[in-house]
């Protein structure tokens, strides 16, 4: 091995450490202002390095700092001159015996330079569910995922939703009178970060190190196991997850059902009811989002506008993502459609073809058809009313059928 080659893989795994590990600790007791204090930028991993820094070391460094920010922390004299220290940004040379304990055990806490695993797999696993180690693919229905099938004679129903983060409702079932075994695997990605994780043995508290935000991984069983990193042979990664497996026995005819849910809250549900009462609400809350429907001649603009747009934006929560380019043009039609006014709404007659306008009000849908007719009239509940096309919150709220004319 040449001496550039041998630099290339120093830097290599410097790079690697800083793409890949993540501070293994156990407590959140680290002295961020202390670390400002000297300088250390709280925003970049710490790469402590015990070794004195020679010429070798010094390029490798060097060639990985033009990949990837990060704090080096030299904790033995340097072989190199202060000139080329100083041309390592966000370099610090700190002697142990000098540092104090506060600010070493912070160091020391942070530091992505630990012994570990060098085998690992680099490739990262996304958002996934797997059922007797077999991955499921669920399918998209306004406004969940789902999945319904067998496996190993065991039937299983998943289904995923937003409201309050994101939640997963598992069933599985036993038709037979022979007791079976099924295991289940939830993968669920982090935003890339530095993460502390607290398991109470009902939800896995899950702080940021940087920013301090706090989420929540609650579950409602006794036994599951949990791994926090999305990359194989890492104790602890920047690209962090939460991994839970769990296997369970089915009695002949049995069913069981387990409610997940990943967000910014910690909560239990306690009867499967409570879990399909939050699905519930969780569909009224999207019809109330995307509240309205369209029917008119041009057929490809309905799917648009009904289908797949919703589709698109929601896909996109899904994996804590914005299309803003979808929303605002979703907006911006829905804008154009409808003109709000106190007590109601306003249907745009300036659009051609237009034949029937459905609106999601009062936990229901109220259909307003387009009829032509030279009079310019309003029919609900049996009454029409002349030269009048105000779609108010009374007439919503007692009837489900309306007529709408605008006269021409």
């Amino acid at each position: 091995m040449t001496k550039k080659e041998y630099i290339e893989k120093l830097k290599n795994l410097i790079v690697n450490r800083v793409k890949f590990h993540a501070p293994n600790i156990a407590d959140d007791n680290v002295d961020f202002d202390l670390l400002a204090v000297v300088g250390i930028d709280n925003n970049l991993p710490i790469f402590k390095f015990d070794k004195p820094l020679d010429k070798i070391f010094y390029q490798a460094f060097l060639d990985a700092k033009k990949e990837v920010p990060f704090n080096l922390i030299l904790t033995g004299e340097p072989l190199v001159s202060e000139k080329k220290i100083a041309s390592l940004n966000n370099t610090f040379v700190m002697f142990e015996a000098e540092m104090g304990s506060s600010l070493l055990a912070s160091i020391e806490k942070l530091n992505i330079n630990y012994r570990s695993n060098t085998s690992f797999k680099s490739e990262i696993e996304e958002d996934y569910i797997k059922i007797n180690d077999k991955r499921i693919e669920l399918e998209y229905i306004p406004y969940y995922m789902h999945k319904k099938g067998s496996d190993n004679n065991v039937l299983f129903e998943i289904s995923e939703f937003l409201l309050n983060g994101k939640n997963f409702l598992l069933s599985f079932t036993n038709p037979y009178k022979s007791k079976k075994s099924v295991r289940f695997e939830i993968n669920v990605t982090l935003p890339r970060g530095y993460y502390i994780f607290k398991n109470d043995g009902n939800a896995v508290e899950i702080e940021s190190l940087t920013s301090r935000d706090k989420a929540y991984f609650n579950y409602n069983l006794k036994g599951a196991k949990f791994s926090f990193s999305c990359i194989g042979g890492l104790e602890s990664s920047t690209h962090a997850c939460i991994n839970l497996s769990f296997q369970t026995e089915l009695l002949p005819l049995e069913q069981k059902r387990f409610y997940f849910n990943y967000g910014e809250n910690k909560y239990l549900f306690l009867s499967p009811k409570q879990a399909k009462d939050f699905f519930d609400l969780s569909q009224n809350k999207m019809d109330e989002i995307f509240d309205i429907k369209i029917n008119s001649k041009n057929k490809k603009f309905d799917g648009i506008f009904n289908r797949y747009l919703p589709q698109k934006i929601w896909l996109s929560w899904l994996k804590n993502d914005i299309d803003e380019e979808s929303e605002n043009f979703y907006l911006k039609t829905k804008q154009n459609l409808l003109k709000k006014v106190d007590g109601g709404v306003q249907i745009n007659e300036e659009i051609e073809g237009l034949k029937e306008v459905r609106f999601f009000r009062n936990s229901g849908w109220k259909r307003v058809f387009i009829v032509p007719s030279e009079s310019r009239y309003l029919f609900a509940d049996k009454t029409k009313y002349f030269n009048f096309t105000l779609l108010t919150n009374e007439i919503f709220a007692k009837n489900n059928e309306i007529y709408l004319s605008f006269g021409h």
